[in-house]
């Protein structure tokens, strides 16, 4: 399945709920909460909307096709679809992606744009792009956040 048929066949809430599945469904629920709003923020920012800032190539590494997390995606992006789901193990991810989708959640990422790892971030490996932030990163959970 490809990202383009995966935006004509769900809507704004499912795509971004499956990006922090796929991105954040380790972290703690603040971690959670900061990649939800990152990618409210780019969509508010590029006025293209949640599914075009989720599914934007190479932005959320969950949906390359050759990341590990693609395949979890794929699957879960299949339920939907069926509607046969139950996602009662993503619960908490549910209840976040609604409260920040809402509005009802605060940004806890002084509006950033953009997020990484920190292993990457401490890295040699870190992208160019991110070598210089605009702001001073901060951390939340196991991902260091910024302006860029």
């Amino acid at each position: 399945m490809t990202n383009e048929q995966i935006k004509k066949e769900l809507n704004d809430f499912e795509v971004l709920f499956l990006t922090v599945v796929g991105e954040a469904r380790g972290e703690p629920v603040e971690g959670q909460i900061a990649v939800a709003n990152v990618i409210m923020n780019r969509a508010k920012k590029s006025k293209k909307g949640v599914k075009d800032a989720c599914l934007a190539h190479k932005q959320f590494s969950c949906w390359n096709t050759n990341d590990s997390n693609r395949l979890l995606l794929e699957r879960l992006t299949d339920e939907i679809m069926r509607g046969h789901h139950n996602f009662e193990f993503y619960k908490q991810i549910q209840y976040v992606v609604g409260g920040v989708y809402e509005g009802k959640i605060n940004d806890n990422t002084k509006k950033s744009l953009n997020y990484m790892t920190t292993k990457l971030f401490r890295s040699d490996d870190r992208p160019d792009w991110a070598k210089i932030p605009s702001t001073e990163p901060f951390e939340i959970g196991n991902h260091t956040f910024f302006t860029a």
